[in-house]
């Protein structure tokens, strides 16, 4: 696990010239460096967040935020350092940023009271509620400006692959991303359901632990079909010059697929610190123009969210009774 920690700029100062995020260090076992993280709980993999007391925060005392494996981890950092400058300079608070190797260290650390705030997948967040923790999601992840609070997963076989659909995948290999993934697993293993096949019984099942990981392993012929989101299909790995059109096929769209959140933890946060940022949110402030209009950004250019988002929009649990029913209809163990 990686960890990072955002102080405000007075805090800064009051830090005798603290000068901005920390280098990255060390905490338990490295993030995988080569999208190979293991699929497990925390106990599992060693990992252990600060403060395991878990006690409500107040003043002073910073917010914990983990954040959930969607890609590699330098890219999972960057995109987190101007929501921490926010967070830090609307609460007046410092802010921890905690990298997790697994969604089930995420939920474990929600529920154990290590972590104030998670973003990830909407199963992360609803499995989160559903183990005990006090969840209240501040925020939905949007692409780009006037889009829906919502994405899809794909199916991507290579592009030479004769493999034309998930009914051709009996007895091939498949790389999902990990088993609490929402667009990685759960909604891919409703889609196998529906082609007739058992989603690890049927195929050999392959877990990278991270979207660019699963895509990857495709391209390296570790497995014949991989599943992914979107965004890091079209967007995230050509930016970064890892994929383009002609390495793929995409053989299987997934219905639409409520919108990643963030979400607070109510049971370790105090009342202040939870009006503060649902404020941010209600009022609009995570999203690139705010940002630049409020000068946290001296351009949109310059504002980087987490995944290349353009906004976190205000949304209602509702929109995740979605994962709810997708796991009612693959019963997947990690529903349970």
């Amino acid at each position: 696990m990686i960890e990072t920690l955002y102080r405000s700029p007075l805090a800064r100062l009051a830090a005798l010239g603290f000068a901005g995020i920390l280098a990255l260090s060390a905490c338990g076992e490295a993030a995988d460096e080569d999208n190979g993280a293991e699929n497990g709980t925390a106990e599992d993999s060693g990992e252990e967040l600060e403060d395991p007391e878990g006690e409500v925060g107040g003043e002073g005392d910073p917010i914990r935020i983990v954040g959930v494996p969607a890609e590699e981890a330098a890219q999972l950092e960057a995109g987190f350092e101007l929501l921490m400058e926010v967070i830090a300079g609307e609460t007046g608070r410092p802010v921890e940023f905690n990298h997790s190797t697994d969604y089930n260290a995420v939920i474990e650390a929600m529920v154990a009271g290590q972590a104030d705030m998670g973003i990830g997948s909407p199963f992360t967040y609803v499995r989160a509620g559903d183990a005990g923790a006090g969840v209240d999601v501040l925020g939905g992840r949007i692409e780009e400006e006037g889009e829906e609070a919502g994405y899809v997963s794909y199916a991507l076989v290579r592009s030479d692959s004769d493999i034309d659909s998930l009914e051709e995948v009996e007895g091939e290999s498949v790389c999902y991303v990990e088993q609490g993934s929402t667009s990685g697993f759960l909604y891919p293993s409703a889609g196998m359901l529906e082609a007739g096949l058992d989603p690890e019984d049927d195929v050999d099942p392959v877990f990278p632990g991270s979207h660019d990981g699963a895509i990857l392993a495709l391209l390296d012929g570790q497995c014949d079909l991989a599943f992914a989101y979107d965004s890091m299909v079209e967007v995230l790995m050509p930016n970064r010059g890892e994929l383009s059109e002609d390495d793929y096929e995409i053989v299987w769209e997934s219905p639409v697929i409520p919108a990643s959140p963030i979400f607070m933890n109510t049971d370790t946060l105090d009342d202040e610190a939870q009006e503060q940022l649902r404020g941010m949110f209600d009022d609009g402030l995570i999203n690139v123009d705010a940002l630049v209009e409020e000068g946290y950004c001296g351009s949109a250019d310059d504002c980087s969210l987490p995944e290349e988002s353009y906004e976190y929009a205000p949304v209602d649990d509702g929109i995740y009774d979605g994962i709810r029913e997708v796991c009612e209809i693959t019963e997947a163990e990690a529903c349970d």
